[in-house]
């Protein structure tokens, strides 16, 4: 098997070539060791090598094998971790100055879950400061090039693991997606992501300020993988997706185990809602998409649910405001709302992040949540999947702030989307966070290319709990795509 097509295997082809002996766990690794050290500048995505241990790691994975023990379903297979899970011995600074020399003494639960099934932790990969953007960008690191045009974005939080498997740099990445932290980077970069259901995929030992005593995010975030297809996607759930000794507050998975035919399917889609124009090009792909379900014997039908989108957008900013400003006074806030008031009038869900709050407001946010959950919920009792964009645009040019309040970037210049202003927020966040706050799955499908050869995706969104019967119906909705070439990496 030569290089290029060890680089771009699937996790699962890689992980059952090295169980038969096709292929050396030590020849895999040291491969995706050469595509960083060949390619890493020119996209940036892979940002802290664990080389010695990866490849001492590797070694004994074959060893074991020649003695037949197999240590899991990723055995001595190689994967990348962003750079905000803390990894045992290995930097984790989640792109923040003060965490530039953290060196962490144990592994978020994740990380002992894949360790567990065998898979070799090669690198950490770039994110925003803090995990708090759409854009990969940050002082230590500095920014991750979209694998298409250097010039442009690859998408935030998480473009770093985005990028790394659009460049055959990794087999698998995991990632976590309050805003469409997983989703945003998967399309712009031409990959699949999944975002979890809430509450399913433990998030502890996520790297947070060390000013912070405790991680506030207490609802709405989620931890997710990223791959080059849906079989990784799936076979990643089936690791990450259970409790541990360490988290037992997660909820089971619903196994599927109904047959999932295209004619049996019923289809809701939109190629836009909440008033928020998104490019004609990715109206267009998304059309003739789901015309060719249509035409393959779906039941397909343009509707949108019933949720108030500008109402949820607010909400997801109450949740976000409350519990990530935990440690920030009514006072202090008050003293910000000058430095962020006009910026944001036009933006729904930051509206309520920077505002004084109370316990009240939090418990109305709350019943609000319950009722769209509800609404979303009873909408795919009637439907099969909800199909709708992942962003306004495709990849933009890297887009820079105007000013910062503490680790908050501020926007002032806007994203073009069909020759109109569009706010930066808006343009990413609009289509990924009503999805956040109804805690459902929701799969990042790469459809096609626009005309300047940039990666168009979608969100195809499932009932809560039904992850595995999400990504089953992924599968079939796929085989009514093209395979997207990736680029070569210049």
């Amino acid at each position: 098997m030569v290089q290029s097509s060890i680089l771009f295997s699937s996790a699962t082809a890689l992980a059952e070539n090295i169980r038969t002996g096709k292929l050396k766990s030590y020849e895999i690794v040291t491969a995706f060791f050469e595509q960083i050290a060949k390619y890493g500048q020119t996209c940036n995505a892979v940002v802290t090598l664990n080389k010695t241990e990866a490849l001492q790691r590797a070694m004994e994975a074959d060893i074991a094998i020649s003695k037949g023990e197999i240590w899991g379903k990723l055995h001595g297979v190689p994967i990348t971790i962003k750079d905000n899970y803390q990894t045992k011995g290995l930097r984790t600074t989640a792109g923040y100055s003060p965490l530039t020399n953290n060196v962490p003494d144990m592994d978020a639960e994740i990380v002992k879950l894949l360790k567990g099934e065998g898979a070799i932790i090669i690198g950490k990969t770039n994110l925003s400061v803090l995990a708090m953007d759409m854009q990969t960008d940050n002082p230590i690191f500095g920014k991750t090039n979209n694998p298409w045009d250097a010039t442009k974005t690859s998408g935030g939080s998480s473009g770093g693991c985005a990028a790394a498997l659009a460049t055959g740099m990794t087999s698998l990445s995991f990632a976590n997606d309050l805003a469409g932290s997983i989703r945003l980077p998967a399309s712009y970069c031409g990959v699949y992501g999944f975002k979890p259901s809430f509450g399913v995929v433990s998030l502890q030992g996520i790297q947070t300020d060390p000013e912070e005593q405790v991680n506030g995010l207490k609802s709405l975030a989620v931890a997710g993988p990223l791959a080059r297809n849906i079989e990784d996607l799936e076979l990643a759930m089936r690791i990450i997706a259970k409790s541990t000794g360490e988290d037992r507050r997660l909820t089971p998975l619903v196994e599927n185990t109904e047959a999932i035919d295209i004619k049996g399917l019923k289809i809701a889609w939109t190629d836009e809602f909440g008033g928020v124009s998104v490019d004609h090009e990715i109206k267009l792909k998304i059309r003739d998409y789901v015309s060719a379900l249509e035409k393959a014997g779906a039941t397909v039908v343009k509707i949108n649910p019933g949720v108030d989108f500008h109402l949820a957008w607010k909400t997801w900013g109450s949740f976000v405001g409350m519990q990530g400003g935990y440690n920030k006074s009514n006072f202090i806030k008050w003293l910000g709302l000058p430095f962020t008031k006009g910026v944001l009038k036009n933006v729904p869900m930051h509206q309520n992040i920077v505002k004084p709050t109370s316990v009240k407001k939090y418990m109305a946010a709350m019943n609000v949540q319950d009722a769209m959950i509800t609404e979303m919920e009873n909408f795919l009792n009637i439907h099969d999947v909800f199909i709708c964009p992942v962003s306004a645009v495709t990849a933009f040019n890297h887009h820079a702030p105007s000013k910062s309040y503490g680790n908050f970037s501020i926007y002032n210049s806007p994203i073009k989307v069909n020759s109109v202003d569009l706010h930066y927020y808006m343009a990413t966040q609009a289509y990924t966070t009503p999805f956040t706050l109804t805690e459902s799955p929701v799969l990042a499908l790469p459809i096609g290319l626009s005309k300047q050869q940039l990666p168009i995706g979608i969100q195809v969104v499932g009932k809560r709990y039904e992850d595995f019967k999400l990504l089953q119906i992924g599968k079939i909705l796929n085989s009514y795509l093209d395979n997207i070439e990736y680029p070569s990496v210049k």
